[in-house]
């Protein structure tokens, strides 16, 4: 390939590192191999760099076909689409399953006079219609024996929908709601608010109360509009 009378290796190296596929170990390696060198490796890799750069532009342009662009183009906008639901499926868990944090008084007061010089309250746009399969989401552990599922957040109304799985035996701490709680019992039963509720039943809280005694005996699956910044109080 060149004129300078290197070793084949070495000249093989020069070759992978001008088609960027020398792994990243050996670049660095070459790299300071190259500043060193008097015996014109540096040469060698200047010319196979070149060769690189020519081979883009011996290659025709080819047109795909209209349909196959078009199958293509969609399956990127799928995959976009698909992380984006993923990368908020995760923040929405985090936001789920995190204690919620008082901030300092002056930068809450800070928060809030921006909020309020605020003309114009951007909102996320939503699909108009959305679909959790079962075997979709993921289950996050809130406290032992107890699994939540996120179907949906509203980061406006700052509610989740949720399926929330109590194991047989399970507690869920004590808590002050931020915002009206619902839940309806899907499977099983459970202890909520000084009430045994069975499959079927309903409940509500408003904001400001306080659920002391949320349990269950026998395990129970229920659906549940709640706050992620429900008070913990223990």
């Amino acid at each position: 390939m060149t004129d300078s009378h290197l070793p084949q290796e070495i000249e093989e190296q020069a070759a992978a590192y001008a088609l960027g596929i020398l792994p990243a170990e050996d670049q660095t390696v070459f790299e300071k191999r190259v500043a060193l060198s008097k015996n014109g490796l540096g040469a060698a890799a200047r010319a196979f760099q070149a060769v690189v750069e020519q081979l883009g532009f011996g290659v025709p342009t080819i047109e795909p076909p209209a349909a196959l662009r078009e199958r293509v183009l969609a399956h990127v906008a799928r995959e976009a689409d698909r992380e984006e639901l993923t990368f908020q499926s995760m923040a929405d868990h985090l936001s789920f399953a995190t204690p919620p944090v008082t901030p300092p008084t002056s930068l809450r007061n800070r928060l809030l006079d921006r909020v309020r010089n605020e003309t114009h309250l951007p909102r996320r746009s939503l699909p108009p219609l959305t679909f959790v399969r079962a075997s979709e989401g993921t289950w996050q552990e809130m406290a032992p024996g107890v699994t939540a599922k996120i179907l949906h957040f509203d980061p406006v109304s700052r509610r989740a929908t949720a399926l929330v799985r109590m194991a047989p035996g399970s507690v869920y701490a004590p808590h002050r709601h931020a915002e009206p709680e619902e839940f309806y019992v899907l499977e099983g039963g459970c202890f909520c608010g000084g009430q045994e509720l069975a499959a079927g039943d309903y409940h509500r809280a408003e904001a400001g109360t306080e659920h002391h005694d949320t349990s269950s005996d026998d395990g129970c699956l229920l659906l549940i509009i709640s706050s992620p910044q429900n008070e913990m109080l223990r």
